[in-house]
């Protein structure tokens, strides 16, 4: 199967990452609506067309579709429904869903513990889809797809433990609504192990979010996506549908990068 075909290097396919589209929520992880309208106007003017999964297997297959945005959404919240929903039915565009069907019983709390702090300061925002949301959303171009049980560190897990997280949340999507194809590593993180078990439990595409690591190989069990945050304006989000963007972005040298950044912020100020 010709990876690089899913490369987020292709000139003509882009996989984006989003999370919340709410008025507020944690900072990286939620835009504004009037933000995301901004963001599928400048897709439909580039000439993208919404990438499903029949797109994602004439990629897989190396054919190419032309210019495709994949858009994606980790985690299942409750504003994809109520306001990213009727955003892509106005603009004609599909997307993916990632869910935690444990939560979807009730529509809950968003409970892994990265999630506390903000948790307590939006909780009207930090809460999950239910069911039925799910299935209007089904029938209206969402693909849904499993984000595991727990939205655990998958790389951490034992191989039982690992496998329950990926086969009972295919399960029990497939229970509800028919299929679950697609899966989302929960933080993005994945190793050569947690995709073959995602592969032994039937996935057919799996997700990653190489935002500190970088990631210069794809393949059907491991698509980098861009990340997409409040900071990505009509030029800055222009910048990541650019294959020259994606390619920065996505490199092993921008990683390195953030990780450098990312050590600096933790380390005790020594100039008090």
């Amino acid at each position: 199967m010709p990876g690089h075909r899913l490369r987020n290097r292709s000139s003509h396919a882009v996989f984006l990452c989003y999370h919340s589209v709410a008025p507020e929520g944690p900072r990286y992880l939620t835009i504004s609506a009037d933000l995301f309208e901004r963001q599928l106007a400048l897709l439909r003017r580039r000439g993208f067309r919404g990438g499903d999964l029949t797109a994602l297997g004439e990629l897989a297959a190396g054919g190419d579709p032309g210019p495709t945005a994949f858009l994606t959404f980790d985690d299942g919240f409750r504003d994809n429904y109520e306001t990213v929903l009727p955003l892509l039915r106005e603009y004609g565009f599909p997307a993916f869903v990632f869910t935690l069907p444990p939560l979807l019983t009730e529509g809950g709390a968003f409970a892994w513990p990265e999630m506390a702090v903000d948790r307590e300061r939006y909780p009207a925002t930090l809460r999950s889809v239910d069911w039925a949301m799910l299935e209007e959303m089904k029938e209206g171009g969402f693909d849904v797809g499993s984000h595991t049980l727990n939205h655990s560190h998958l790389p951490a897990l034992g191989g039982e433990q690992l496998r329950e997280e990926l086969w009972q949340s295919r399960a029990a999507i497939r229970e509800r609504l028919g299929a679950c194809d697609t899966l989302a590593y929960p933080f993005g993180e994945w190793s050569a192990e947690v995709a073959a078990a995602a592969a032994e439990c039937g996935y057919r595409y799996a997700f990653t979010l190489p935002t500190v690591s970088g990631q210069h190989r794809a393949a059907p069990l491991s698509i980098p996506r861009v990340n997409v945050d409040y900071r990505d304006d009509e030029r800055r989000f222009g910048l990541k549908l650019s294959s020259l963007g994606r390619r920065v972005l996505l490199s092993s040298t921008v990683g390195a990068i953030r990780r450098r950044r990312a050590r600096a912020a933790t380390r005790p100020d020594r100039s008090r």
